[in-house]
């Protein structure tokens, strides 16, 4: 895709260290790649997917096409999301979010990672300190069963959030 080879091209012109984690889940999909040889993306730069102004929804790697099809789900119901694609985890793209935030004034966060201690939890700390005088509600985290991955397809489904997860837990805060 054209994420990732935007980023590990500046991932590899970076004069910093820089960890690139791949979900090999991925692995077996396509994408459409980018027609610049050249092709960079910023690290620390997150991209909004899709528009909206009910509610935020921020999502990284396998994650973010639950969250556009969570959204799709979301929309035909009225409810028009935000999605946010955050494409690096460190450096955070705050400022992203938080310029959502203020608009939607509603976020939930989407990742495969148990809930202790993930990205939902930095992220929803971020919308704390940083919008709390514009939240209408909590910030509500979705992410991955607090059991080890299973490796066959049919369990590991059950494991992994999935789009209904993500509608019901916006409906809960819109």
């Amino acid at each position: 895709s054209a994420d990732a080879k935007g980023r590990l091209r500046s991932a590899i012109r970076d004069p910093n260290p820089v960890i690139v984690l791949e979900n090999e889940i991925l692995y077996g999909r396509t994408f459409e790649g980018p027609t610049d040889e050249e092709f960079t993306l910023p690290i620390g730069r997150a991209k909004i997917e899709r528009e909206g102004e009910h509610v935020t929804i921020v999502a990284f790697s396998m994650m973010v096409s639950v969250a556009m099809k969570a959204a799709e789900a979301l929309a035909e119901q009225g409810i028009h999301a935000e999605v946010i694609n955050l494409r690096s985890l460190r450096p955070l793209d705050t400022d992203a979010i938080v310029q959502s935030v203020k608009k939607t004034n509603r976020v939930v966060s989407v990742e495969e990672g148990w809930p202790f201690a993930g990205i939902g939890a930095e992220i929803a700390m971020q919308v704390i300190e940083n919008c709390f005088d514009w939240l209408d509600a909590p910030p509500l985290r979705v992410h991955g069963l607090d059991v080890p991955l299973p490796y066959a397809a049919n369990l590991e489904k059950l494991a992994l959030p999935q789009p209904e997860w993500v509608v019901d837990a916006v409906k809960k805060i819109v």
